[in-house]
């Protein structure tokens, strides 16, 4: 009887376990880059006059930590990652800089805050294996810090990219992106009204939208938790979570859009056009560029709530049963979150599916290589992300217009993304494994 064991690692074309990752150079040079990035977005921020990501990661240390849910799914990451031995020193001075930190606040009657020991104990950590451990043991301990101060430092940059696209960016597309979404129905304005009826599922949605890299850690728990021993996959949610990251925001510049709660609602109090959002839709078809107040940042266009979200949906679905149904669950909320609490139009959410799949199909399985299906699927995902991105600009009036026809075309759209990424992710059948002949043999009937 074969039994199948979620999160099997994978086998490559001649049966050999595909768990080797990353070596010391590629980390090298992955460090190197996250560093080099850090330096030019903290450039940036200095020449608008901005906070930038140093100033943040610097307050991580020594002042006010920045958004503590980040540092959870850091100190959780790095916890799963270390060798076993390592992990209850770790979190005596995780523990002990936080108590200290923390102590200091409550006798100066300052708000509690957590991070600052995730910070030292990162650093201590890192120190520690570099003078004191060898061999595997260092390597566990060293991709156990740098995993957790990648995310960390990916966080910070986020933070001050929203800043400069508030600073650069003082007209945006809002008009087109709500002309648009009718096709769709207007779907925030739906789920705006809906969740605002039901209290409960307010609150449980806000809370998922809020922490979303504790759930990206709950998946990377089960990919990552024998890491130390068996070493790194070739693939896994985090490595998804920093690409998308990296990439997306670099849209935000080419199509700036703040999102309904802001442009139609009353996010910010007196910025809105019209406060609209999310019981009445505009009527007007001439949608025009516009200048909207620099309180609210261009990070709608694609969702990256919900590239997020399909990422941790995706991994999930590779675990057991109890991980499936978390992941579903996760990425539901997610979704009702970005429409209903007015962060996203339809039209958004749709872009940052195409926009996942594409980037997990070009990932995922890395042991096959480059195969014909995954250049389509990469290509095709790219060139319909990029479709749906003028389609919205400078058809967005047709779109509206077209009945069900623009509807069929952006779903139809995801729709074959899924099955195209589904192709590409399941794994050969092991009676194809059983029957295909090696690939000597494969060449010489060639």
């Amino acid at each position: 009887m074969l039994v199948r064991a979620d999160f099997a690692l994978p086998r490559g074309p001649r049966g050999e376990r595909s768990r080797r990752g990353w070596g010391k150079r590629q980390w090298t040079w992955a460090v190197l880059a996250v560093v080099a990035f850090v330096l030019v977005i903290q450039a940036a921020a200095m020449y608008y006059g901005l906070r930038g990501p140093v100033h943040g990661l610097v307050s991580d240390f020594v002042g006010r930590p920045v958004t503590g849910e980040v540092k959870v799914a850091a100190l959780a990451l790095a916890l799963m990652c270390m060798p076993a031995r390592l992990r209850l020193p770790f979190v005596g001075v995780v523990a002990g800089v936080e108590v200290l930190f923390n102590g200091e606040r409550l006798l100066a009657g300052s708000p509690l805050h957590f991070g600052n020991g995730v910070m030292w104990g990162l650093l201590a950590l890192t120190v520690y294996a570099g003078t004191r451990l060898t061999g595997s043991e260092r390597a566990a301990a060293l991709k156990a810090a740098g995993v957790a101060a990648i995310l960390i430092a990916a966080n910070a940059v986020s933070a001050v990219w929203l800043g400069l696209t508030m600073q650069a960016l003082p007209d945006v597309a809002d008009h087109f992106v709500e002309v648009a979404d009718r096709a769709l129905g207007s779907p925030s304005w739906v789920m705006g009204r809906l969740v605002h009826e039901h209290g409960w599922y307010l609150w449980l949605i806000t809370k998922v939208y809020t922490y979303l890299p504790v759930g990206a850690a709950v998946v990377a728990y089960f990919q990552l938790r024998r890491s130390s021993t068996e070493g790194f996959p070739r693939h896994h949610i985090v490595k998804s979570f920093i690409l998308i990251g990296a990439i997306g925001p670099v849209v935000y510049f080419l199509f700036p859009v703040v999102g309904p709660a802001y442009a139609f609602g009353n996010e910010v109090a007196g910025a809105g056009w019209m406060n609209v959002w999310p019981h009445v839709v505009p009527t007007s078809l001439e949608p025009v560029s516009a200048y909207f107040s620099q309180q609210a940042p261009r990070n709608c266009m694609p969702s990256l709530h919900t590239a997020w979200a399909t990422a941790i949906l995706v991994h999930a679905l590779r675990g057991p049963r109890l991980l499936k149904m978390f992941g579903v669950v996760w990425w539901v909320c997610t979704i009702s979150a970005t429409l209903g609490l007015g962060a996203h139009y339809g039209v958004d959410l749709v872009a940052g599916l195409v926009f996942a799949l594409t980037l997990e199909a070009a990932m995922i399985r890395p042991e096959d290589g480059w195969h014909p299906r995954r250049i389509v699927t990469v290509v095709g995902g790219t060139v319909a992300f990029a479709a749906i991105l003028l389609a919205i600009r400078y058809l967005s009036v047709p779109m509206a217009q077209s009945g069900h026809l623009a509807a069929v075309a952006l779903l139809g759209v995801v729709g074959v993304m899924v099955v195209a990424y589904a192709r590409i992710a399941r794994p050969p059948s092991l009676d194809d494994a059983a029957t295909s002949p090696p690939v000597g043999q494969q060449a010489l009937a060639a």
